[in-house]
């Protein structure tokens, strides 16, 4: 069905969404033809969009980062005015992103000139594969998400794409955390620690399994700032500070219950291996400037800090997001977070299923 060099559930570099370029297509603003996608279409740039009517939503004291959950609030406002201008801010937001997904099923360039083999595949795999469009991560919550997946498919429609689905789901923030979870194969332990690391926080949680086999409660525990950590030259206190959260949720797990290992990290970062490819010189791909034994450096860090002998694996956040939804067939998962990506959602028999009674709950504290 695919090429042997081409898994469509392990995605690689050439899968990026955020450096793919806007093409020109009917009823767009001609302003973002040639952008990429990180430009136009991710977290950054709503909060730019948002940030020129600042002073129109009343969002003048407010953090920028904290822009897009105000917009979310404000669409849902008594005051009309209010509404109107935020809907107006989604509603563009959500045409760019159509844009970028459109331009990717129609364009006839890639990232690679000529068109290298890999990615060839992967496109293929968006045009002929992907039926549905389930909506991901911190931008698809709430109203933000609904009007954004209307203007999605909106805009996929426009262009002869409407054979495209386009749907939120519960919990877009927490797929890549249910996916982990789901990843883990059976062994000795109903009890699992999962985590996702990105570009602005790292979530955390406590995965427990039914006797046969099945997720049956995912514990999200208090999520930590990752923002500071993600730049340049701090790639010291970024493995420090992911030692430090990491071996806390450990500790937060029940001493006299057995861990199934390995700890399964989701990261902002393409994975080969167990860890963050060696690709890129930024954010967790810098990691591997720590040691040349990277996963038994942190495995290590975290069983002595935690106080419990742990081993610890990465995965890609949107890989893991797409395991998530498991078992939804021709299904990609788009996650809109600080930045763009995708994963194309595998057959359920390669994952733990969910438990028919599954619950996520929200711990206040550690």
């Amino acid at each position: 069905m695919f090429n042997a060099s081409f898994n469509p559930y392990h995605l690689q570099p050439l899968a990026s969404l955020n450096q793919r370029r806007i093409i020109a297509l009917p009823g767009m603003e001609e302003e973002i033809v040639g952008k990429t996608g990180y430009e136009v279409a991710s977290k950054p740039a709503l909060i730019r969009l948002i940030g020129a009517q600042a002073q129109v939503l009343g969002l003048e004291s407010e953090n920028p980062e904290d822009y897009p959950q105000c917009l979310n609030g404000l669409l849902e406002s008594s005051d009309a005015q209010l509404r109107i201008a935020s809907e107006a801010i989604a509603e563009c937001h959500g045409r760019r992103v159509g844009c970028l997904i459109a331009s990717i099923l129609l364009s006839k360039d890639g990232l690679t000139n000529p068109l290298d083999a890999l990615e060839a595949h992967y496109l293929h795999w968006w045009r002929e594969q992907v039926g549905t469009l389930i909506l991901g991560g911190g931008l698809a919550n709430g109203r933000l998400g609904q009007v954004i997946s209307r203007e999605i498919s909106r805009v996929l429609g426009q262009n002869d794409l409407s054979h495209i689905h386009v749907q939120t789901t519960e919990n877009p923030s927490n797929l890549p955390l249910i996916g982990a979870a789901r990843s883990l194969l059976a062994g000795q332990g109903r009890l699992a620690v999962v985590a996702d690391f990105g570009g602005t926080h790292a979530k955390r949680g406590l995965a427990f399994y039914a006797e046969e086999g099945s997720l049956q409660r995912l514990e999200v525990l208090p999520p930590c700032t990752t923002t500071a950590l993600i730049t340049p030259g701090k790639t010291t206190e970024l493995a420090e500070g992911m030692v430090s959260i990491l071996a806390e949720t450990a500790r937060a797990a029940p001493q006299d219950k057995a861990l199934l290992l390995p700890i399964l990290c989701s990261a902002a970062a393409y994975v080969e291996a167990g860890k963050p490819m060696k690709v890129y010189h930024l954010g967790y791909y810098a990691l591997n400037q720590i040691s040349t034994d990277l996963l038994s450096w942190f495995s290590d860090k975290i069983s002595q800090e935690s106080g419990r002998k742990v081993r610890l694996e990465f995965l890609h956040d949107c890989d893991a997001a797409a395991i998530a939804m498991a078992g939804k067939e021709r299904s990609a998962v788009l996650m809109l977070g600080s930045a763009l990506g995708v994963g194309f959602v595998p057959n359920k028999d390669r994952d733990r299923p969910i438990s028919p009674d599954f619950e996520l709950v929200y711990r206040i504290k550690v």
